[in-house]
């Protein structure tokens, strides 16, 4: 509970802060303006407008012609290169309507030219795996291939086993180690394909 009320009953928010700012910055006079001030303004913002009317209006002058005071050819000469240059605006902008109803197929020829390149690419990789199996199956077909191939046998796979493994590696004889020499030289040509 806060501290009690210094008069009959509490400050209100607004005396809180009347008390507050006249404290903080002294009494000074009030903000709003005073009805001279307002009429002053308002003569000033009269004359700025009349100012900004007379100006317009010269301008308007300056564009028309004013009468027999103006010389006919400055007249005509102004008003041919406003011609041309309006022609001209014309002109452009037919060109970009046209280039506009081009665009509609401009962009479904260059959609067009993508999805071709992307085709031709994916032709390119088939082609690529045609030719390597081709040629994988060239080398399947030579005499030295279809010999080694032969070697490529369960019984073969043993004997190379049981002369190479970490187990035996110290207890293999001479005997079988030269078998499975013969064996691995005969097999080489299976492995010679993929280097080329």
């Amino acid at each position: 509970m806060g501290r009690p009320p210094i008069g009959e009953r509490a400050m209100t928010a607004a005396e809180k802060m009347r008390r507050y700012r006249a404290r903080k910055f002294g009494n000074r006079p009030p903000v709003t303006k005073s009805a001279a001030t307002v009429a002053k303004l308002a003569a000033r913002i009269r004359e700025l407008e009349a100012e900004l009317a007379r100006r317009k209006a010269q301008e308007r002058a300056a564009i028309k012609p004013a009468g027999p005071a103006r010389n006919g050819r400055e007249f005509f000469s102004e008003e041919s290169r406003l011609r041309r240059e309006i022609a001209g605006l014309k002109s452009d902008i037919a060109k970009l309507k046209m280039a506009l109803q081009e665009e509609p197929d401009t962009a479904k020829l260059r959609k067009k030219v993508i999805e071709q390149r992307v085709e031709m690419a994916s032709l390119r990789q088939a082609l690529r795996r045609t030719a390597k199996e081709r040629d994988r199956l060239r080398e399947q077909t030579q005499k030295r291939f279809r010999e080694a191939s032969r070697h490529a046998t369960r019984k073969n796979y043993g004997i190379l086993a049981k002369a190479l493994h970490c187990d035996r590696a110290k207890h293999a004889s001479a005997a079988e180690l030269a078998e499975a020499e013969r064996i691995i030289i005969a097999l080489r040509p299976l492995f010679d394909e993929g280097q080329r």
